[in-house]
């Protein structure tokens, strides 16, 4: 594209859509693991946005980072990257990027364990997506439904170790979210497996993380993974329960690498 010939529109959707596929390729790298690659596919992602002059997309970008910073435990960076979000589109985005630009700061929020920040960011997130028509979202915005939202919160209250209201989002995120979406209600069900363990319920906790692997199958995700290695720590004193041993024992079996 650097060395082609075409005109500034034409440009501009080249640019735009190259900072789509570069996005794609940064959660890819994300997912495995891969945190300086995805790193550079994030930024390389914001530039081309930049060029592109399409600010939502750069919003979109800078969550994506702030997602990534919170889960490097980079909670004060991650604050940052999501308020640059909504202010470099405050006055271009629709309701729906608006809202997950303020989840992600309500994410970070919590794992920095400031519930009243925590609980702002996500009210104004809950604010905007009560505003949001479809029609006039961008296409990449419109995964972020009812069902990711609420997600959101599970979220946030899990890591603020809150769990009654982690359990009433992650209620609201599994009934809404279409059964098709298998990846998606793994990490629900293992938000939900966490919260049974910080209420101290392991046997419930286990029973739902069992559930959770077996309708993941194969997902291999580092992300997902992680979710099961916090969870097993969550477990560590319960290891005379039935399903806790059921549970690390199918870990054992189906992730090797996790280590006994």
């Amino acid at each position: 594209m650097l060395d082609g010939k075409f005109s500034e529109p034409v440009g501009r959707s080249l640019y735009e859509a190259a900072a789509e596929i570069t996005e794609l390729v940064a959660w890819t790298a994300y997912d495995l693991g891969r945190r300086g690659l995805a790193q550079r596919y994030f930024l390389q992602g914001l530039r081309l946005a930049q060029a592109s002059g399409d600010r939502m997309m750069g919003g979109l970008l800078l969550a994506d980072m702030s997602h990534q910073a919170n889960y490097l435990g980079r909670y004060n960076q991650a604050i940052q990257l999501a308020r640059a979000a909504q202010e470099g589109c405050k006055d271009v985005a629709t309701a729906t990027p608006m809202a997950l630009f303020y989840a992600m700061e309500a994410r970070a929020h919590a794992g920095n364990g400031d519930e009243a920040q925590c609980a702002r960011a996500l009210l104004q997130a809950e604010k905007f997506f009560s505003k949001r028509s479809v029609d006039d979202d961008p296409p990449w915005s419109r995964y972020f439904d009812a069902a990711e939202l609420a997600s959101e919160g599970a979220h946030c209250y899990r890591d603020l170790r809150i769990p009654s209201q982690a359990m009433e989002f992650v209620g609201q995120a599994v009934d809404l979210c279409d059964p098709m979406y298998v990846r998606t209600l793994a990490f629900d069900r293992l938000v939900q497996a966490a919260s049974y363990g910080h209420m101290g319920q392991p046997a419930r906790a286990a029973m739902v993380a069992l559930e959770a692997i077996n309708l993941a199958e194969r997902l291999k995700s580092e992300r997902y993974l992680r979710y099961i290695r916090d969870l097993r720590t969550d477990l560590g004193g319960y290891e005379c329960e039935a399903s806790v041993q059921a549970f690390n024992t199918l870990v054992a079996e189906k992730y090797p690498s996790l280590g006994a």
